[in-house]
């Protein structure tokens, strides 16, 4: 099994497959690299100590259960909103962490979520959400792009289902079917950027949904409609890698829809590149690549000390567990050497549902 290559090893195997596509898209030519080989991880950790592995991923708890619906729901103030679809990809996230870190019981509890939840298409129909604090707000923006961001934990706990349970080939086939659906009911017919989710944001949010799933099902299409999504997303990216929409749109708030979105185009950034995309990160149709728009991040946010921005573990957007995936493909970077830093003195594993890809700590820091 492979393990997880690092950006320059897949430049090299892209180079070394004869592709032309650099700078082109996505070359459907190029063998699919798995975004992560859950055996070979999880036996990675398993050298380690129980007390060790708790510095990479949290044991959770047995009784944690994804609570799954057929419809989509958000509810409440738009500051303080609630989604069912995220509050389920929270829980399933923790399962998949579970596993990792080796807990009894982890394997069956993801086999029985995501039973559960293909049974009845869980997710597969929106309800507009209209905050009342925003009289015209566009209704389908939160529910698209939550249930679109769900396949990121879904990607993750169907690759582990696939490694412990290679034989139960009717239920791989029906939560491939429901995540293919969640896919159909989050995008635009049309995929001309006006359509019912707009916004830097929220497009590199249902892309990073869509790149992970493309990933885990070798669906070209979905990688394909994700890299368009996250040009989209890294256009507010200036020359020097300084925000270019989010001082003018949000002032007030510009830190964090810029860690939105940022850490939302790594995530996705790391699935494409092992998806046949090989220029993700040198790409600058803003001005700026991503590894500058990361790089002017990082600084900002250790220049604030914004506690709300520069968390380790959140449930939302708060978090900054994407500089793991950014450690990942750019160990010699210089922004890096900063990360660890930050990270040195941690006892715990990061963790960011929205825009940091899940548990990264448990599943891509270098194992010593």
């Amino acid at each position: 099994m492979l393990k997880v290559l690092t950006a320059p090893a897949l430049l090299i195997l892209f180079i070394l497959s004869g592709s032309t596509a650099f700078g082109e898209g996505v070359d459907k030519s190029i063998p699919i690299v798995p975004f992560i080989d859950p055996g070979v991880r999880k036996a990675e950790l398993a050298e380690l100590s129980r007390k060790d592995r708790r510095k990479y991923c949290e044991e959770g708890y047995s009784f944690i259960k994804p609570n799954f619906s057929v419809t989509a729901i958000i509810s409440g103030p738009i500051a303080r909103q609630n989604s069912n679809a995220q509050a389920a990809g929270n829980d399933l996230f923790k399962l998949v962490e579970r596993w990792y870190f080796g807990a009894e019981g982890a394997a069956e509890s993801i086999r029985k979520a995501l039973k559960e939840g293909a049974s009845i298409k869980a997710f597969t129909k929106l309800k507009p959400y209209r905050p009342k604090e925003y009289p015209g707000y566009n209704p389908m923006n939160e529910p698209i792009y939550q249930v679109a961001n769900f396949l990121v934990p879904l990607a993750h706990a169907y690759v582990i289902l696939k490694h412990e349970y290679p034989e139960d080939v009717r239920l791989l086939a029906s939560v491939r079917e429901w995540g293919d659906q969640l896919y159909k009911v989050t995008r635009s017919r049309k995929d001309d950027f006006k359509g019912k989710a707009r916004g830097a944001d929220r497009r590199v949010l249902i892309g990073q949904g869509w790149a992970h799933w493309g990933n885990a099902t070798k669906n070209y299409k979905m990688i394909t409609a994700a890299y368009r999504y996250y040009l989209q997303a890294i256009k507010t990216i200036g020359s020097k890698g300084n925000d270019k929409l989010w001082i003018r749109v949000h002032p007030n708030r510009r830190m964090n829809m810029a860690n939105m979105t940022y850490g939302a185009a790594m995530s996705t950034a790391f699935a494409l590149v092992r998806s046949g995309a090989s220029d993700v990160y040198d790409l600058k149709p803003g001005g700026g690549t991503l590894v500058k728009g990361i790089s002017w991040l990082w600084n900002k946010l250790t220049k604030t000390q914004d506690y709300e921005l520069f968390n380790n573990r959140s449930p939302g957007s708060r978090s900054v567990a994407w500089a793991e995936l950014f450690i990942h493909e750019f160990p010699n970077h210089a922004t890096s050497a900063r990360m660890r830093a930050w990270y040195a003195p941690r006892t715990r594993g990061s963790y960011g549902y929205t825009s940091g890809g899940g548990p990264t700590t448990c599943l891509y820091r270098e194992i010593p």
